[in-house]
């Protein structure tokens, strides 16, 4: 019983905010909780003995009847949870996973998030299973009244208050605060129902997404590719707007989307669909779709959605964690967009290569000229 107990207070106090105050009261709230759902029982008795023998240990700390983890209470954490993870609280991991994330990111992210209002989605745990399942929450305003006020993350000090309050995921607007015009182009692709389980579905679209990333390089624009964080790709570009067509630039981006899709689907017709494809993936009436409405009707088609090309559309940040699979929506090299793996999403692995993948996702301006011309606006 003990192990079965102390690693579940351990992970409990890893996720608090420094100056949180944690009471025995609160940690068998928590942890009988999760420990009953694991088919075990924790009385306030046997917390309270394993509480000491953590302070003994030096691994938690006793504040006047408060409790504290330390860091080797955090080392000895970060050893043990790989073996026992499946049987702890899941929002609890995913929150854990953050705290020790985002500190090593954040210069990557903060430029996607600065100068935007964010939305946040935080996790918590799951009324009916803490262990394999989350309830997300997600916050648009830092506050409702007297006035609905944006989120606004402009510092590592403000993203990890928000991270120390169960958010993981980040979600910025496609424009900044107070402005008409997207200065993002985003083409998210994923994969029908029918695609996400088969094998070859997630080949089909790094497929699309090498397609369109190439079509954008070779008209003068520099694209990035990244992943959702899930089961598909995105491919974002900065074009010049001064260069753009009068009228509604959102309705120009969405029809931009909506012609770059006929321009892939057409290669891909012409090209056929590669050999480790065929079985998995459905050809007739084409392999894409920009047609967002139908679920149904795209099944086993890849969508370029385009419906984030609006006011107040908004977008996961590059370097945010999913809040449903924990995964990185991190950016991948355009010269091995087919031999990505999810694999390669897992924040440890994300925060070490932080830098190099940062350089994969500057965007610069590029004039539109060229595109616009090449796909018939």
């Amino acid at each position: 019983m003990s192990d079965f107990l102390r690693e579940r207070i351990l992970l409990l106090l890893a996720i608090k905010a420094p100056e949180a105050k944690i009471d025995l009261n609160h940690i068998h709230e928590k942890v009988s909780r999760d420990v009953a759902c694991a088919g075990g029982e924790a009385s306030k008795q046997d917390l309270e003995r394993e509480l000491r023998e953590l302070d003994a240990e030096g691994l938690v700390e006793n504040r006047g009847g408060l409790y504290y983890i330390t860091e080797n209470g955090r080392s000895e954490l970060r050893s043990r949870l790989p073996a026992v993870s499946g049987k702890m609280n899941l929002s609890y991991r995913m929150v854990l996973a953050a705290k020790e994330y985002y500190p090593r990111v954040a210069d990557q992210i903060l430029p996607f998030l600065r100068g935007r209002a964010v939305s946040v989605i935080k996790v918590f745990s799951d009324d009916s299973d803490p262990l394999t399942k989350v309830k997300p929450l997600f916050v648009r305003y830092a506050k409702y009244k007297p006035k609905p006020t944006f989120i606004e993350i402009g510092s590592k000090e403000s993203l990890m208050r928000y991270v120390d309050d169960h958010a993981v995921d980040f979600v910025p607007y496609v424009h900044r605060i107070g402005a008409k015009e997207p200065d993002w182009l985003i083409i998210d692709l994923d994969a029908g129902e029918g695609l996400k389980s088969a094998a070859g579905g997630f080949l089909a679209v790094k497929l699309v997404a090498e397609k369109v990333f190439r079509l954008l390089e070779g008209c003068g624009v520099e694209p990035a590719v990244k992943f959702s964080g899930s089961r598909g790709m995105q491919v974002w570009a900065s074009l010049d707007n001064s260069g753009m067509p009068k009228g509604d630039l959102f309705a120009h981006y969405r029809r931009i989307v909506q012609l770059i899709q006929a321009k892939v689907e057409a290669e891909i017709s012409r090209e056929g669909i590669p050999e480790g494809l065929a079985e998995d993936v459905e050809i007739a009436g084409g392999l894409t779709t920009a047609k967002v409405a139908g679920k149904g009707g795209r099944a086993k088609k890849v969508l370029l959605d385009w419906s984030s090309m609006k006011p107040m559309g908004d977008v996961r940040a590059p370097f945010s964690m999913h809040y449903k699979t924990g995964l990185v929506s991190c950016p991948v090299d355009p010269k091995r967009i087919m031999q990505f793996d999810p694999s390669e999403a897992l924040p440890e692995k994300v925060a070490e290569g932080a830098e190099r993948l940062g350089r994969l996702f500057v965007l610069e301006k590029a004039s539109p000229e060229r595109l616009l011309k090449q796909i018939g606006l």
